[in-house]
């Protein structure tokens, strides 16, 4: 019996349109109403997470920054990691010796030396503001939940391959979207985030169904007793997932939850 529903947004929950689908909010909130916890499992910072939340019910939890952040459906923080500064200080290094846009984030805003098309075209920009420093040189970082460097599709595998062997053994370092390459504090991905909420609620992993579409839900979908792929997923989710959708994105999440929560 599935008791806990995690939901990636981006080409997972969400439309093309950055809305849930009527039927798939429909079906949330009948899950809700039947008491299973619906969380929304994101790589997107807190005020877009708890937007989408808000909409499902006021009982849905948020996992947000790819599981630096948890918190209950009020916004109280639940686990919370970030990265150093001396570690935000290297991926600006490493973004501007190679011509590249980096962002960090503060206090849930976006933290850019100058707002360019890196930062339009980020979903988040819709609900929150950015922070303009000037240049990153010199500039004294705190704490931040992620950083995100925004390179051409084509060669994002080379770029995140550099940052894995300068960075990996202090960060996990995925993909959200085929432009972005994210990266997180050592040890935190969507699924341990998960884990830990799900001990502190007594809920095993069996009880869990994770939905995703890319790289950093995999841990997610790998761990959840059901993990489900929407059918515009990547290759390497596909193979990973116990169930793939024959529909896409939020569509995709309507036949899982018929499938396997009601």
């Amino acid at each position: 019996m599935i008791k806990l529903i995690a939901l990636d947004l981006d080409n997972t929950l969400l439309e093309k349109n950055l809305t849930i689908a009527e039927k798939t909010l429909s079906l949330l909130r009948e899950c809700a109403d039947r008491g299973i916890t619906i969380v929304i499992a994101t790589g997107r910072l807190y005020y877009s997470a708890a937007k989408y939340a808000k909409q499902i019910g006021p009982s849905t939890k948020v996992l947000c920054y790819n599981g630096c952040l948890v918190t209950e459906a009020d916004g109280s923080p639940i686990f919370k990691a970030e990265l150093t500064p001396d570690i935000m200080r290297r991926v600006a290094d490493f973004a501007k010796e190679r011509g590249l846009y980096s962002q960090f984030y503060l206090d849930h805003k976006i933290l850019v030396e100058k707002v360019t098309d890196g930062t339009t075209i980020d979903p988040d920009l819709a609900n929150t503001t950015a922070i303009e420093v000037g240049d990153f040189d010199g500039y004294e970082f705190s704490p931040s939940p992620k950083a995100m460097i925004v390179a051409k599709p084509e060669e994002v595998p080379m770029y995140q391959a550099q940052l894995q062997a300068e960075l990996g053994e202090e960060t996990y370092i995925a993909q959200s979207q085929p432009y972005l390459i994210e990266i997180m504090p050592k040890g935190i991905n969507k699924a341990q985030s998960l884990e830990l909420l799900c001990e502190q609620m007594g809920i095993t992993k069996e009880e869990v169904m994770a939905c995703g579409d890319n790289t950093n839900d995999a841990e997610m979908v790998i761990w959840a007793g059901t993990g489900v792929a929407v059918a515009n997923s990547v290759d390497s989710l596909k193979s990973v997932a116990e169930y793939v959708c024959s529909q896409e994105r939020s569509y995709g999440v309507a036949e899982a939850i018929e499938r396997f929560c009601l």
